[in-house]
């Protein structure tokens, strides 16, 4: 037991200073905006169904080929969704990390 007069340890940092620390995970940011993205266009597809949203799935139906009202319109609407979304933020990950470094 440490008595009130002794000095502590410092705590340890929290945060790393390794210069890689502040670098984006391009493959960690693809999967997340992936996945906001299918489950955006997912909700659309599925609100479509009921009369709500059918502006934005056909706008969307002109990027994503097969999302189409019903089930499996929204499932193949999903799916490109979340590869266009996984793709796309590789590479802003990857581009940011380059800009980074060259600053």
């Amino acid at each position: 037991m440490q008595s009130q007069n002794e000095p502590r340890e410092p705590a340890p940092a929290m945060v790393s200073t390794d210069e890689r620390s502040s670098d984006l995970d391009p493959i960690a940011f693809g999967l997340s905006l992936g996945t906001t993205m299918a489950a955006t266009i997912g909700l659309v597809g599925v609100l479509s169904r009921y009369g709500v949203a059918e502006r934005w799935r056909l706008l969307f139906a002109d990027v994503y080929p097969g999302f189409e009202k019903g089930q499996g319109g929204t499932v193949a609407g999903t799916v490109w969704a979340a590869l266009d979304g996984f793709v796309f933020g590789v590479v802003v990950g990857w581009l940011y990390n380059a800009f980074r470094r060259s600053y």
